[in-house]
């Protein structure tokens, strides 16, 4: 179930407007700021516009590769009057996302135009970076505690700047991706609770009354809980309504004991098998296991796009 849920990663395709805004931000329109008005003013004073040459990346760093698909939509499948300063190029991948990469892995090669490589080569190098270094921490993790032998989810959040980029980099790196925004799914925050007087009951029922009037609960229903006692309020209030999506309690910022002492009283209570549950909030790779070994169904961690070092690419362009 919490990979009907919690992992959407089929929505961030090209093929879906949403995703393919986020590869527009972050290509196009980089493209765009970074030539400026002038363009650049280093190759055009330094190198004849009409050579034409290569460009390869090579990976400089071993990992896992991120960002194939959004560079191949960018240079090859997308509307040429998207990069109306830049001619027509050829395209060779050697490599996939998902793969395994080491230092020195020829990843593509860009042929063309040397002026038009070198424009878009710091474009194709950050996306790619960051990609695969989301990608390559996210399986760090996830390798970590599948050899300890737990199936728990990671997920990021929506605590960063790259979006859906960063959520397909984690989903490449092997992980989920959780929200992919507002209008996704529900979930109840402190200050969603704040303007009910607190109350979790009074929120998930709320919820309930406006699914059956027609008000989308998304894929899921979720509910921030900060103790055992909120734990079972809210495993109560979702057993007494219908709520036509999947339900989820998630333990914000809770101690492993206190989350353990959740589980453990909700299972009491009979309703374990009717909820997942989620551990978020000061979940680091140091406790990471610990967290996984309570047996939540799902971990959400900023540090899997916050905490995740670039991934190194060089690009060598010959003439």
């Amino acid at each position: 179930m919490k990979n009907l849920t919690h992992n959407a990663k089929d929505f961030l395709s090209v093929a879906k407007s949403d995703y393919k805004q986020w590869v527009f931000r972050y290509t196009f329109l980089e493209l765009e700021k970074d030539l400026g008005v002038n363009g650049d003013i280093t190759t055009d004073a330094t190198t004849r516009g009409d050579v034409f040459g290569n460009g390869v990346i090579v990976a400089e760093e071993d990992g896992i590769l991120a960002g194939v698909a959004e560079i191949r939509y960018f240079l090859i499948e997308s509307d040429p009057r998207f990069k109306p300063r830049i001619s027509e190029l050829q395209v060779e991948f050697y490599k996939k996302d998902g793969e395994k990469i080491v230092k020195g892995d020829k990843i593509l090669k860009i042929t063309g135009k040397v002026k038009d490589i070198l424009a878009l080569e710091r474009v194709v190098l950050n996306l790619m970076m960051r990609m695969s270094g989301v990608a390559s921490f996210t399986n760090r993790l996830v390798t970590m505690i599948r050899e300890k032998g737990f199936h728990t989810l990671l997920t990021p959040t929506r605590k960063t700047l790259w979006g859906l980029l960063d959520k397909k980099a984690v989903s490449v790196g092997g992980g989920g991706t959780h929200r992919l925004n507002l209008s996704d799914a529900v979930l109840i925050k402190d200050n969603h609770l704040a303007l009910l007087g607190g109350s979790i009951t009074t929120a998930i029922k709320n919820v309930s009354e406006n699914a059956s009037n027609g008000v989308s609960t998304g894929r899921f229903v979720e509910v921030e809980v900060e103790s055992a006692e909120d734990a079972l309020k809210a495993a109560e209030a979702f057993a007494s309504v219908d709520l036509q999506s999947p339900a989820c309690i998630l333990f914000d910022n809770m101690p492993v004991a206190e989350i353990v002492k959740a589980l453990n009283i909700i299972k009491e209570k009979g309703y374990y098998d009717k909820v997942l549950f989620e551990a978020s909030g000061g979940i680091t790779p140091d406790n990471l296991v610990e967290y996984a070994e309570t047996g939540v169904d799902i971990i959400s961690m900023g540090a899997l796009t916050n905490s995740a070092k670039s991934l190194e690419f060089s690009c060598d362009v010959t003439g």
